[in-house]
């Protein structure tokens, strides 16, 4: 009889699927991913974007709470949706931002970050992407309607967890975002990842020491003119390709 070590039990995983732990994946992204944002104001929310948009992930997907990554957001790419109906004109409310992040003017300048690096990934549902399987459906009359195509992709939710540095301070946060990996036909290795917001994660400005003016307070001493705004509601949608 054996006696100690004990042989390993194979994972829940293995014994489900059959298959090989996957490798963990890294993935860049890409152009199109963009932070979107919106602050509740007494006039109304105001909306904006930051469109410059780096960074890497590098997914676990045998142990999709092993995946760690890290994304940047140029600053300087600040963008801002006017309130219909406002007062206040699109120039006006982007300066008042870029005043409020110290931004600076000159265009020679380097640029200014806000970055987010996870640190941990909780409550994944799935907790791992298996490879693709053909889910054609069957119906009496044929094995397999060859019409119908391959499902080429995978859905899981889950939980960031992470340190935001933003405006020189360094706060934890947390996200609950869905992702969706694109497979091509081998359906091996997923070439592609979109993650995007299941719901806003909130910023409060008070804690990044972001100050934003009302225009008749800016003649004021900073620190006893009221902020128009205390907390951002921000968004995400991330696009990754895989990177050999």
């Amino acid at each position: 009889m054996r006696t100690e070590p004990w042989l390993a039990q194979p994972s829940a995983r293995a014994s489900a699927s059959g298959a090989a732990a996957l490798p963990s994946t890294r993935y860049v992204l890409g152009t199109d991913s963009v932070i979107r944002f919106e602050i509740p104001t007494k006039q109304g929310p105001l909306s904006g974007s930051l469109t410059r948009v780096t960074g890497e992930l590098n997914v676990d997907l045998s142990n999709l709470a092993l995946s760690r990554g890290a994304v940047r957001a140029e600053l300087g790419s600040l963008e801002i949706q006017p309130k219909s109906g406002g007062a206040s004109n699109e120039s006006t409310l982007l300066e008042r931002a870029r005043a409020a992040l110290e931004l600076p003017s000159d265009p020679t300048a380097p640029p200014v970050f806000a970055s987010f690096e996870l640190t941990s990934v909780e409550d994944a549902s799935p907790p791992f992407i298996d490879t693709l399987r053909d889910v054609r459906p069957r119906d009496a009359a044929h094995e397999r309607d060859a019409s119908t195509p391959l499902t080429l992709s995978r859905h899981a939710r889950f939980t960031a967890v992470g340190d935001l540095l933003l405006h020189g301070f360094r706060v934890v946060r947390r996200a609950p975002l869905s992702a969706e990996f694109g497979f091509t036909a081998d359906g091996r290795t997923p070439q592609t990842i979109v993650i995007r917001s299941r719901a806003p994660f909130v910023v409060s400005l008070e804690t990044h020491a972001i100050v934003a003016l009302a225009p008749e307070s800016r003649t004021k001493v900073p620190g006893s003119a009221p902020a128009a705004a205390r907390e951002v509601h921000v968004t995400i949608e991330l696009y990754g390709t895989k990177s050999d």
